[in-house]
This record gives C-alpha cells, sequence and structure tokens, in this order.
C-alpha cells in the first residue's frame, strides 16, 4: 500500500482537498451524532400519575369543597411509594379521605383499596410537551417496551454494517453518500409521522439500516483518500463532529419539546447534503485494488486539478507501477470466510470486534439513560456534548504522542472504574460526574478501534 501512498502524498500532501473531504465531506456526521441520541427526548420519561376522576375531570372537581387543594386531592387520590412520592402506576380504588387525617401513613393501607391506571395517566409537560412514551403510554407494565425501539434501531445499524459493507467492496464508495442522506430523509420522515409503536420501531429499524450506509460510505470514502500520517487526525476531527452533535442535540431541546417535530427537525439537513453529495470523487484506491485504473486516473488528475498541480507524470504507467506493487490485494477475490481463514488476520478482527461490541455496549448504554442522572435533561446533554468534544480533542494529542495500544487500555479501563464508582455513589452530582467521565473516555474508544482498524486491515477486508 506504500506505492499508492507516495503517489496520493505526491499529489494532496498538505493542500486543500484534504482538508475540504473531511471537513464537509464528514459535516453530515454532526446530524447522525444526534440520530444516535435522539430518544433522550423522543423517548423521554416524565413524571407521571394515574388519571383519577376527582382530580382531572373538570365537573368533579365542582362537586368538591373549596376547603380541599390539589394536593390533598391528590392525597386522597393517589398513594405514597417509599420515598413518599405518588404512586406512577398506581392509585386508590375510592377515595381514601382518612388519609388526610393526621399521623397516617402508606402502611394504613392496604393492596385492596388499590388498583393499577385503568384511565391512562397524566404526564408532568415542563421538560417536553409529548414523547413517544407519552403519546403510546410505554410507563408501568409496558416501560420495557420502550427500549425495544433503540435495540431495533441497533440492529438495523448492525445489519447495515453487514449488508453496505459487501457492497461498498462490489460497487464503490461513492454511490453510498448520496444513497444514505436520501434514505436517512426518507425514513427518519416516515418515523415522524409513524402512527403506531409499531410502525414508528419499523422505521427506526430501516433508519439505523441508513446509518450504516452514510456512515461507511463517507467514512471510507475519506480515510481512503488521506494518507498514511494523516488518518489518525482525519478519524478524530470526524469524531469530533458526533461530539458537536450531542452538544446540539441538547440546544435544540430547549426550542422544540414536541417529539414530531424534532424528528422532522434533523430530516431537513439530509435532504440538503444529498442533494450537495454528488460532487465528492470516488475513492481512486478502491478503483485500482478493482483494476479500473482509468477511472482512477481520472480521480486523481480531478484531486491534482482541485489542488492546483498540474503533474504530467500522473500517467496510466505511473499506476500500472504502483499496482504492481500491489499484487497480493488487486488479484486476490476474497470474501467473507477469510475474515477468519488467515490467523494474523481472524487475530486483528476479533481483537478490533470484542473492542468495538464492548465500547458500543458501555456507550450506548449510558449515554442512551442520561434522564437517570437527573431531570435536567437537557443540560446534562449539553455538558455530555462539551466534555465529549474537549476528550476527543485532547484524544488526538494522546493517539500521536503516546501511541494506539495504550491510549486503547487508558479508554477501556479508566470508564470501567468509574461505572464502578458510579453504583457505589449515593450523591446525584457525584453520579452525573462519574457517568459523563466514563461516557468521554469510552467515546474515544471508537476513534482509536477506527485507526487500528485502518491501518491493520486491507482495503478489501475493510
Amino acid at each position: 500500500m506504500m506505492a499508492f501512498d507516495d503517489l496520493l502524498a505526491k499529489i494532496e500532501n498538505r493542500r486543500k482537498f484534504p482538508v475540504i473531504l473531511v471537513l464537509f465531506l464528514t459535516f453530515p456526521f454532526l446530524f447522525v451524532g444526534s440520530l444516535f441520541l435522539l430518544e433522550n427526548f423522543t423517548a423521554f420519561i416524565p413524571e407521571h400519575r394515574c388519571w383519577v376522576h376527582l382530580l382531572d375531570n373538570n365537573s368533579a372537581l365542582l362537586n368538591v369543597s373549596e376547603d380541599l387543594n390539589f394536593t390533598s386531592l391528590l392525597k386522597v387520590s393517589i398513594p405514597l411509594d417509599s420515598n413518599g412520592k405518588p404512586e406512577r402506576c398506581r392509585r386508590f380504588f375510592l377515595p381514601q379521605w382518612q388519609a388526610l387525617f393526621p399521623n397516617v401513613t402508606a402502611q394504613n393501607f392496604s393492596q385492596l383499596e388499590m388498583e393499577p391506571c385503568v384511565d391512562g395517566w397524566v404526564y408532568d409537560q415542563s421538560i417536553v410537551t409529548s414523547s413517544i412514551v407519552t403519546e403510546w403510554d410505554l410507563v408501568c407494565d409496558y416501560w420495557t417496551v420502550k427500549s425495544l425501539s433503540q435495540s431495533i434501531f441497533l440492529a438495523g445499524h448492525l445489519i447495515g454494517y453487514g449488508t453496505w459493507g459487501y457492497f461498498s467492496d462490489r460497487f464503490g464508495r461513492k454511490w453510498m453518500v448520496p444513497t444514505g442522506h436520501l434514505m436517512l430523509t426518507v425514513f427518519n420522515t416516515g418515523t415522524a409521522f409513524a402512527q403506531s409503536y409499531t410502525i414508528y420501531c419499523s422505521f427506526r429499524f430501516f433508519l439505523g439500516f441508513s446509518i450504516s450506509c452514510l456512515l461507511l460510505g463517507t467514512g471510507s470514502l475519506a480515510i481512503e483518500w488521506i494518507t498514511r500520517p494523516y488518518r489518525p487526525m482525519a478519524v478524530v476531527i470526524m469524531s469530533l463532529y458526533f461530539s458537536l452533535g450531542h452538544l446540539f442535540l441538547g440546544v435544540m431541546a430547549y426550542g422544540i419539546q414536541e417529539w414530531r417535530q424534532f424528528q422532522l427537525a434533523l430530516s431537513v439537513p439530509f435532504f440538503v447534503f444529498f442533494l450537495t453529495s454528488w460532487w465528492w470523487p470516488e475513492s481512486a484506491r478502491w478503483l485500482i485494488v478493482h483494476n479500473k485504473l482509468d477511472d482512477a486516473l481520472k480521480m486523481l488528475r480531478k484531486v491534482a486539478k482541485i489542488n492546483g498541480i498540474k503533474d504530467d507524470t500522473l500517467t496510466l504507467e505511473v499506476l500500472k507501477s504502483a499496482m504492481e506493487k500491489e499484487q497480493p490485494e488487486t488479484q486476490t477475490h476474497y470474501n467473507i470466510l477469510d475474515l477468519v481463514k488467515f490467523p494474523v488476520l481472524r487475530t486483528r478482527v476479533l481483537c478490533l470486534s470484542f473492542a468495538g461490541f464492548t465500547s458500543g455496549m458501555l456507550f450506548y448504554g449510558l449515554s442512551l439513560n442520561l434522564h437517570t442522572l437527573g431531570h435536567k435533561i437537557q443540560k446534562i446533554q449539553i455538558l455530555f456534548g462539551v466534555s465529549s468534544f474537549l476528550s476527543r480533542l485532547g484524544y488526538l494529542l494522546v493517539i500521536t504522542y503516546i501511541g494506539r495500544r495504550i491510549s486503547t487500555i487508558t479508554c477501556f479501563l479508566l470508564p470501567g472504574l468509574l461505572i464502578i464508582a458510579n453504583i457505589l455513589l449515593t450523591q446525584e452530582i457525584l453520579r452525573i460526574i462519574s457517568a459523563l467521565l466514563a461516557l468521554t473516555l469510552i467515546i474515544n474508544a471508537p476513534s482509536c478501534i477506527g485507526v487500528s482498524s485502518n491501518e491493520a486491515i486491507p482495503t478489501v477486508v475493510r
């Protein structure tokens, strides 16, 4: 691969095309980062209680004595939990007026006096006015159903990588960029208009599937146009867009509190990107590997022209010479079984896959449950975006001067210790700090894995 890297460095080293490529081609990652954590708001679980005829029916309130305020009516209608707060999933079968007497505790009421929320729930709208939870009542006995959409989304993302990885190797990188943008626009918009939770989950699956197409096509195209010395920097810069997306999501949440509007607002940018994504050149590296030398030469000359370089030595013979030095890649046909066929490659793929699985589990397990850290979800989301941006920026220095192995070990070891500490902590502010520190460290793991995979795994295998 050094032969092609030398050729690529000759036409673009320290020129404007790599800068344009990284800054603008991967700019949509900002909105992809928002989509990944969007359900922190669109699936937010607000404070809730059972709907009660005495409290929530205006005609019933007219017949209640003026001496009884809302708090008193709530006390006789909703039992208290162990923390002294109104129960979320149960109500009294009949108003328990004795609850207004002094020295009466929750132990004085038997389970026979209670019933589930047969008439629905009343939700607190101070943080979000609506979410999929409030629209389809995904609380109490149905609270586990809420996480189903997240699992389906990530399943689509996983299946998408396997599917688009094959098509990327077969047909190239460039076409996947506009395809990913168009699919994201369609399925994200469809999600916003879903009329049932089943339809919503279906669109979420295809949304995750579409994100894989965009990430794989854009990431491969960008990395394969960057020379080896600058790839770590390019990967970290691309990851910075995700952190900006997390920050942007928290800012948007202050202005948009209705989940369908939120979903639609993140669809518009991808339609714009779709209209402007046809300009990017196909990966010359991929074209050479697939023996399309004429097309590769056109792409290289196009990039040279963008960089203001007039090089008459860039000819078909030069490409053929570079190709001869890459004979094993250009003349050997691979399939997915080759990932485990060769001992060295098998070890690399298994280690990188396990590291990717672990980092993904830790990241999504924490970042998709930010509401458990406190109900100031917008502030926590913004704080997470800022801290992750600074962390990734610092990681660029770490991976440059310390190396890949130590950086990767640090990204896994420290978050693990912080998560264990979070379990033991009782104060909310300390739990927030430890959880955000764990997130800002584990968030760098995918960048390190991405750099390692691009350096340790051949083009056709990637």
